[in-house]
């Protein structure tokens, strides 16, 4: 083997001399020799002479084989003879061996394997022991990379033999192992050495290669491990280098991809601008139409429809902005339970206001699901804010502060919180001294612009009946201004509403049922009951 080439080394002569040998036996003993040989741990590839001996005269004559040459180190000579003795033990046969080291050499003829066992120890003699040790410590270190605890012990007991000192025997050993004495030691260094070969050239050329496989021998590194560092190496290189396609490739798509969304983004944009602007022009067109009524006249509607289809704006959404648009005319109507108060917004508008009292009390009946039942203290507390609140703005706006929960607020806190007091105050109750006393019925109530502040809404919807006269319990009282006061702001002024809406026509839509003529004021005198 190539890292044996430098160790001293024995050449071998074995032949085989049983003269009633044929030739065809021969022949098949000298290629089991050859093969019992090269079995032998580390002897493998090793290269053999067949020695030839011609047979016979002219066109018959053949070559007999008689033997085999061959060298191996010095460290091998017992494990050879030992394999040469076992052959003679398991057949016995005239073999004639010759061991030569230099210029001196050991001859021996027998079939014996006790007799050809002697031989290991006159070899040994004629081979210098630092030789001898040193041989086989680069046998053993060039295997694996490093001693094994079991190649410790076996160069141990060799240097007994032998006669050599331990610091003579250590000496020996770091020459064998180099100056890199681990297998990590070694493996981290030609390591070096490759990732900066790899730097300049991957993958490594063929002579590039074989100048790093002499180094591994130089170093005492086992072939097979070199060879893993490589491909190791390699496959390192491979996944860097595909990462890196892979990295490239997803910065490309994400650029390209980038590049499209800012393009259909622009295009949004431009797209949402231009639908923002008409929406614009589309809500212009609704105030204009709804200035005056709560509906866009026939006439405006069929402006609208045509403005619509014109810039293909949605069914649903057409219906939307015209509710922002009222809502922003006319006070926003929302609810937390889904109530429609658009019937009530539309009574008040029109200034009706006993229907926008009944409206009142069905919307609330309704959101606390009643049944057209009186309320109680305790149910007037589940009322929403967000409800309590659209009522109250409503009532609020079309009377210009003047009626609503908040300004009857005002008027329960300046009694100091006395419900007779507050109720008196309203002009719900009359005198104690009357023939009623002082309830009164509803239909006596005021119904008009023109009526005390804070009597409208009236609480209707708390009465047991209607028929016996209109009577609110001061526990309703109370009840109701605690909820207010956590839903109401004390103080802040209520929303203002449009001139043009108090003043001006008050067209009805037939929506809800109502009839009205444009150009007709609402009305100021309370209505008929």
């Amino acid at each position: 083997m190539p890292e044996d080439m430098n160790r001293p080394r024995l050449g071998f002569v074995v032949q085989l001399v049983d003269p009633n040998l044929s030739g065809e036996d021969a022949t098949t003993e000298v290629q089991y020799l050859q093969a019992d040989v090269r079995a032998l741990n580390g002897l493998g590839g090793l290269a053999m002479e067949v020695l030839r001996q011609p047979q016979g005269e002219g066109p018959f004559q053949a070559d007999r084989w008689r033997g085999v040459r061959f060298e191996i180190p010095v460290d091998r000579l017992r494990a050879v003879v030992r394999r040469l003795c076992d052959r003679l033990e398991d057949y016995p046969q005239p073999t004639a061996v010759e061991i030569r080291y230099g210029a001196m050499a050991v001859q021996v003829e027998t079939q014996e394997a006790e007799t050809l066992a002697q031989v290991i120890y006159l070899v040994e003699d004629m081979v210098d022991p630092h030789s001898l040790y040193l041989a086989k410590a680069e046998t053993y270190g060039h295997t694996h990379g490093e001693l094994s605890p079991a190649e410790e012990a076996n160069l141990e007991l060799l240097r007994q033999r032998l006669g050599l000192s331990e610091s003579e025997a250590n000496a020996l050993k770091s020459q064998a192992l180099g100056p890199y004495q681990t297998l990590a030691e070694k493996r981290r260094y030609f390591n070096q050495v490759l990732m900066e070969e790899l730097a300049r050239q991957s993958p490594l050329s063929e002579e590039t290669w074989a100048t790093l496989t002499e180094l591994a021998e130089s170093l005492g590194l086992p072939l097979a491990v070199a060879q893993t560092l490589y491909q190791e190496q390699l496959t390192t290189i491979q996944v860097q280098a595909e990462a890196i396609r892979q990295q490239r490739q997803a910065e490309a798509e994400a650029a390209q991809k980038a590049a499209q969304q800012a393009e259909l983004h622009d295009q949004h944009h431009e797209q949402e601008f231009e639908r923002q602007n008409v929406l614009g022009q589309y809500r212009e067109m609704l105030h204009q139409a709804m200035q005056t009524t709560l509906y866009p006249p026939d006439f405006d509607r069929g402006r609208l429809e045509q403005a619509r289809r014109l810039w293909h704006i949605d069914p649903e959404e057409a219906l939307r902005l015209e509710e922002v648009v009222r809502s922003e005319l006319y006070g926003a109507i929302q609810s937390v339970l889904g109530i429609d108060y658009g019937r009530l917004r539309q009574l008040l508008w029109s200034n009706l206001w006993r229907k926008a009292d009944e409206e009142t009390e069905n919307v609330i009946l309704k959101a606390l699901r009643h049944n057209m039942e009186p309320l109680d203290r305790n149910a007037i507390l589940q009322l929403p804010c967000v409800d309590l609140i659209t009522i109250d703005t409503l009532w609020s706006r079309y009377s210009q502060g003047r009626f609503g929960f908040k300004a009857q607020q005002q008027v329960y806190l300046h009694v100091d919180r006395r419900p007779m007091d507050f109720l008196r105050a309203l002009d719900w109750r009359g005198s104690r001294l009357s023939l009623t006393g002082g309830i009164k019925p509803y239909k006596s109530l005021q119904f008009s612009s023109s009526a005390p502040a804070g009597h409208l809404p009236t609480w209707r919807w708390c009465c047991p009946s209607l028929e016996n006269g209109y009577t609110v319990s001061e526990s309703v009282v109370e009840a109701l201004f605690l909820h207010l006061e956590k839903c109401l702001a004390t103080g802040s002024p209520p929303p203002s509403i449009p001139a043009i809406a108090l003043s001006g026509d008050h067209g009805l839509s037939g929506d809800y049922g109502l009839s009205g003529h444009p150009g007709t004021p609402p009305p100021s005198a309370p209505e008929t009951v």
